[in-house]
């Protein structure tokens, strides 16, 4: 009851602070000005969140810091990229990623009978770096002499002569099943071999059960299955889906680059975090180095240059929308809201804030995962003890964080450039707002969002206004992270320790 009393304290103070903020900023600045740097605060408020979302969603159950979480919103960014401009890049290796997915899967499968093996404590800790190297070398082998550079330059080129001619002329031809089919297979052997390693044999202090195995193999034999369709159908699929309509490729993409990151998320932490979660300092260190390797390959495919995501035809056509049914029809590239023109994107990327701390907040207090989630936190032994396997849960929800920094990354792209160090930028106003709002609380991260956002729109106007340096508003954002921690340690929603 005391928490719940000092949680409505808080919203109460928050909401009198900004009532009394938008009575001074009308006054001062004026309806049409204040109005047009609100929006365009929750433009920002809505990007920081989509980062904060699956941060807060993993630290709250997990005790995870993930440093590499910008790298998946920077690589969200560039596979909604590419797979709106030219998908042939992510035709030509999605047979690799779910052939080693369904490998990995097969942990919980294989686990049960690995434990029980009886070998030699040298041969427990010898076995699992031996899968891990032969994993390696499986995988290198299935990647030689496959033109991945030359796949990821579709898009580069698509882009510059999309405005000009028939996209499909620009599709590249791929390896011939006859030769590709050895590719999957090798991989679904380094997955099995990663699962190997992580099942660590003969180690009987290990748990596994044979029950509840049924929904594992279900997933493996869909990801094999998804396997040998994408192998037969990768030079189909990209001229396809090149020739759907503008809007619905980018749907496709919003989720192709949403489920990149789920299952990035779920192979991130099954190969490296799981085995380090008694080591907090290790997992800081895996987490900030995978970030950068995942910089240094975005760099290797794409180069360090700056690229602009096409806005699909709803948002793109020329001319203001007089209402929200109009630019509907026309698909207008602004619209008048509240007699200030404003780009109809910006308000897509508010929504698609809104909509994900809908969703979290649906899933955390009206299912059972979020119950199963928030009884993770407090007590993880309790939860094991009833038959929930946490690890899996674990999995899931990195899974999940990961998917939503993802979506956040192609839900930006065609507002912001596409570049390497965009993951960096996006990280750190994340790890903000997850300190203003409190860690492990998604209403704090919102409200945090919403704050930062609105601070860096006024501190950009008034730079702009009073001709001050872009630093000082770029500062505003840590100014308000130190003033909240030297005011309320905890965060806005924070729980004291």
């Amino acid at each position: 009851m005391q928490q719940k009393n000092k949680i409505l304290r808080t919203i109460l103070i928050t909401l009198l602070v900004v009532v009394g903020l938008i009575y001074a900023g009308i006054q001062y600045l004026g309806p049409k000005p204040f109005l047009r740097t609100t929006l365009s605060g929750l433009t920002l408020g809505s990007l920081f969140f989509m980062v904060a979302a699956g941060l807060t969603l993993i630290f709250g159950l997990m005790d995870v810091l993930n440093f590499a979480h910008g790298s998946m919103f920077m690589l969200g960014a560039y596979i909604g990229w590419q797979f709106y401009t030219n998908p042939t890049f992510i035709f030509g290796l999605l047979p690799l990623v779910t052939a080693f997915a369904a490998g990995v899967l097969c942990l919980s499968i294989i686990k049960p009978f690995l434990i029980r093996l009886n070998i030699s404590e040298t041969w427990q800790k010898t076995l699992p770096r031996l899968g891990y190297v032969f994993a390696v070398v499986l995988a290198v082998s299935g990647l030689l002499k496959l033109d991945i550079l030359g796949l990821a330059d579709t898009a580069m080129v698509a882009a510059a002569t999309t405005a000009i001619g028939n996209p499909l002329m620009e599709l590249s031809a791929q390896e011939p099943n006859t030769q590709f089919w050895i590719r999957p297979f090798l991989f679904f052997l380094s997955g099995l071999a990663v699962s190997f390693a992580a099942a660590k044999p003969g180690n009987k202090n290990e748990s596994a059960s044979l029950h509840k195995q049924t929904r594992t193999v279900i997933f493996v034999v869909l990801l094999l299955s998804g396997t040998i369709f994408l192998t037969l159908y990768k030079e189909q699929l990209p001229e396809m889906v090149l020739l759907m309509d503008g809007n619905l490729r980018f749907v496709l993409a919003v989720l192709a680059g949403a489920l990149f990151g789920f299952i990035s998320g779920a192979l991130i932490e099954i190969v490296f975090i799981r085995p380090l979660y008694k080591r907090t300092t290790f997992v800081v260190l895996m987490t900030l180095g995978l970030s950068f390797v995942i910089q240094e390959v975005v760099q290797v495919l794409w180069d360090p240059l700056t690229y602009q995501m096409v806005r699909p035809p709803l948002f793109a056509q020329d001319g203001k929308a007089a209402t929200l049914m109009e630019w509907l029809q026309n698909g207008n590239a602004t619209i008048d809201f509240l007699g200030v023109t404003f780009p109809t994107y910006r308000l897509f990327i508010i929504l698609l804030g809104i909509l994900m701390f809908i969703f979290i907040t649906v899933l955390m207090t009206r299912t059972r995962l979020g119950m199963i989630i928030r009884a993770g936190v407090q007590d993880p032994e309790m939860v094991e003890a009833l038959g929930i396997n946490v690890r899996s849960v674990f999995t899931l929800v990195f899974a999940l964080g990961i998917a939503m920094a993802a979506l956040g990354g192609i839900g930006a792209a065609p507002f912001i450039p596409i570049q390497p160090l965009m993951g960096e930028q996006y990280q750190m106003q994340g790890f903000i707002t997850v300190v203003l709002g409190g860690m492990g609380s998604y209403v704090g991260a919102f409200i945090g969002a919403i704050i930062l956002g609105l601070a860096r729109a006024f501190g950009d106007y008034f730079a702009l206004k009073l001709s001050l340096s872009p630093a000082i508003a770029e500062a505003s954002t840590v100014i308000i992270m130190v003033v909240m921690l030297l005011i309320r340690p905890s965060g806005l929603f924070g729980k004291k320790e």
